[in-house]
């Protein structure tokens, strides 16, 4: 391979070890050297990082898309009133926790909280001046309009008439008592009746990102029970936001992982299917909090279909069982006509099957935090068993198994591999087929046990690890899986949750999720996992509106920097990778906390494939570098360029976020940068600030060459 003459031959440099993933091939079909390497050379002009990249040497297996998945789980404000547009919490007026007093998420003045509710088991009793509030985010920026649906009865003499009036007012110093809109309704029937009322906010008078108070209070001399209080924006699609549908159609993905995640051990999907007055709210058995289940499978797989994304359904292996997980493969996919889950989803507005065919088995369940955590051996035949009852089901189902690729010193890669292989070994035991995918969840949660490090250091480790990935990690892993006959050739990885996770109190004053930082370590992440491409054909991003991705403060929608490296990668139609030698400036990682060591880390981290028509050449650049610019030196073989165009995710600070006040503080720009020269092999220059990912897209002059022997 050729390198800049300005620079030091590989001969010259420091020894480093090659990073590849997936060897090149030749039109023989032979294997050749490492696609992917890295010579460091610290003593370079100016730590100028030197790239030749071979757009005739191809990677032996494409990029598939899968790996710019995504994933839902129900945590925290992610579904609800995240992606779900109602903007009630608790809307049914339930117990969560066996000590509340009233109702989550709601305030009564004068008010009973009683059993006998409407479809549900409590309801709230108003009678004299009695209140019940709630404080709400209102999308007031977006829509004026809006449907508030309750149910209520009279429990008293038809003479004694009662009244609700409905109330949007002001809260906080300024506005505290400010009436913003209020309606009356009459409530005269002793059964439950649904009322539905259009509710019109004044033009002007709510700000954005203004929280208001939402206010039921009762008139008249008789008594009133209420349940089962919803408020939609107008604009609602389908019951979810159009803002948060739009950001997600504009991340380009492929596929996206539901219901988790934790919650999935925990989680009965019967709860989230039918009329919605008619299911349960529950406990979120993972994290806490209130589950309504009004974003069930019905609503995700419409999720699916409106964004042309694949669904992927996690069965609950924790406290689940293998035939209530087969009903769900049937209920989704068996014909209305033969089946009885078939028919049941046909009742429920569905007659044609949904045709899921990406399952996945648990998640964790190596974990101790995990509901229904278990051993490498149990884990192993708890697949099996899984396996059997879902392809009974439906036999065209491709699954995945819950490998383990969480631990990263040695004695915990050993625990992963022992974990691993049993599972493999036991799936494959009297010829029965091994898993198309065996996930890992090789995330990095900060502070963790590195809270007494200096920032320095935490970013450091942080990013050199997507190095130990792609040199460690999946190299042992692509050894582990074809050791196992009936295993290689088939089962490939499935990373179904990664990157910088909340690893405890602090995690904001640290690199994070949410930050600049974050978007780097997913460029770095992406780049090692893409050179992988015959490995790791399945990947989900942490995570959809938790983790680095959509936030909803205050009910505005705004991106996390990390939403903006997703989506420079998915959106560029890279499918095949191409050979990349770097020589360039680098430094040793020490082990600090959980992750490990990692030598001869390189400062610029590049990575470059060809879209499918070969026209056109995308290359990622990253420095990882905490503070210094590093000089980026291009030399180009088997690909003549006719333009180029260059964009920039950076930020002068890694812990730079965008925020409800500064939604676009981090984003990415246009990066002026020199036009590419034409004459053959020219090298071109350009340097990269510091925590910034560049993406080159060259477009090719002439036909595209054949590929080199």
């Amino acid at each position: 391979m050729l390198f800049d003459s300005t620079g030091p031959s590989p001969a010259q440099a420091s020894p480093a070890p090659p990073v590849f993933a997936a060897a090149s091939k030749n039109v023989a079909g032979q294997a050749e050297a490492p696609l992917f390497a890295y010579t460091r050379a610290d003593s370079t002009p100016e730590h100028r990082t030197s790239v030749v990249i071979d757009a005739a040497r191809h990677a032996a297996a494409p990029i598939d898309r899968n790996v710019f998945g995504n994933f839902i789980e129900h945590l925290g404000d992610v579904v609800y009133p995240g992606l779900w547009a109602q903007a009630l919490l608790n809307p049914n007026l339930e117990r969560i926790e066996l000590g509340d007093t009233e109702p989550q998420a709601w305030h009564l003045e004068g008010a009973t909280w009683q059993e006998g509710g409407w479809n549900s088991a409590r309801c709230v009793r108003m009678a004299g001046k009695a209140a019940l509030m709630q404080d709400v985010s209102l999308p007031a920026h977006r829509t004026r309009d809006y449907v508030l649906t309750f149910a209520a009865r009279t429990v008293t003499l038809a003479s004694q008439e009662s009244a609700l009036t409905l109330t949007i007012q002001g809260i906080g110093a300024k506005k505290q008592g400010e009436i913003y809109l209020q309606r009356e309704e009459r409530i005269t029937e002793a059964a439950w009746q649904t009322h539905r009322l259009m509710l019109r906010l004044p033009a002007g008078r709510v700000a954005k990102g203004e929280r208001t108070r939402f206010v039921v209070q009762h008139s008249g001399a008789g008594a009133v029970e209420i349940d089962q209080i919803e408020i939609f924006p107008a604009d609602s699609l389908q019951g979810m936001d159009p803002d948060v549908l739009r950001k997600a159609q504009e991340w380009h993905m492929p596929l996206v992982r539901w219901p988790g995640g934790n919650f999935a051990s925990g989680y009965h999907w019967q709860d989230g299917i039918g009329p919605r007055a008619q299911r349960p709210t529950r406990r979120n058995a993972a994290w806490g909090g209130i589950e309504p289940n009004h974003f069930g499978t019905e609503e995700f797989l419409a999720f699916c279909h409106r964004l042309h994304v694949e669904p992927q359904l996690t069965v609950n292996a924790g406290d689940g069982t293998p035939e209530e997980a087969a009903d769900w493969v049937r209920y989704c996919n068996a014909p209305a006509t033969t089946d009885v889950w078939g028919r049941r989803r046909a009742a429920n507005g569905h007659p044609a099957p949904y045709d899921v065919r990406l399952w996945e088995v648990g998640n964790e369940l190596y974990g101790s935090w995990q509901i229904g955590h278990t051993v490498a051996a149990d884990n192993a035949a708890r697949y099996v068993r899984f396996r059997d009852a879902l392809l009974q089901a439906d036999p065209h189902l491709r699954l995945i198994a819950t490998g383990k690729g969480d631990e990263f010193m040695p004695d915990g890669l050993r625990h992963d591999a022992d974990w691993n292989r049993r599972l493999l070994e036991a799936a494959v035991t009297d010829k029965r087929p091994a898993p198309d995918y065996l996930s890992i969840h090789p995330l990095v949660p900060l502070p963790g046990n590195l809270k007494s490090f200096s920032y320095a250091d935490q970013y450091a480790s942080a990013m050199a690890h997507p190095a130990f990935l792609d040199r460690v990690l999946l190299p042992d892993l692509a050894r582990l899986i074809a050791s196992v006959p009936g295993a290689k050739g088939k089962t490939k990885l499935a990373v179904t949750e990664w990157g910088l996770i909340v690893g405890g109190a602090g995690w904001q004053n640290g690199p994070n999720h949410d930050a600049q930082a974050g978007a780097i370590y997913n460029a770095l992440a992406l780049n090692a996992m893409l050179r992988h491409s015959d490995l790791v054909t399945l990947a989900n991003m942490t995570a959809f509106m938790h983790g680095g991705g959509i936030k909803k403060p205050e009910g505005v929608v705004i991106v996390d920097p990390q939403y903006w490296t997703q989506q420079l990668y998915a959106a560029s139609g890279i499918l095949t990778p191409v050979a990349v030698a770097a020589v360039g400036p680098g430094q040793d990682v020490p082990a600090r906390g959980f992750l490990p060591a990692v030598a001869d880390v390189p400062d610029v981290d590049v990575f470059a494939a060809l879209t499918a028509d070969a026209q056109t050449l995308v290359v990622f650049a990253v420095n990882r570098h905490l503070t210094d610019s590093r000089p980026l030196k291009l030399q180009l073989d088997g690909f003549v360029v006719r333009s180029l165009t260059a964009t920039l995710l950076t930020a002068p600070d890694p812990q730079a976020r965008n925020t409800l006040e500064h939604p676009d503080a981090v984003a990415p720009h246009p990066f002026p940068v020199p036009p590419w020269p034409h004459a053959p092999h020219a090298n071109w220059q350009t340097t990269l600030p510091p925590h910034s990912l560049a993406v080159f897209t060259l477009h090719r002059h002439a036909a595209p060459p054949s590929v080199k022997p």
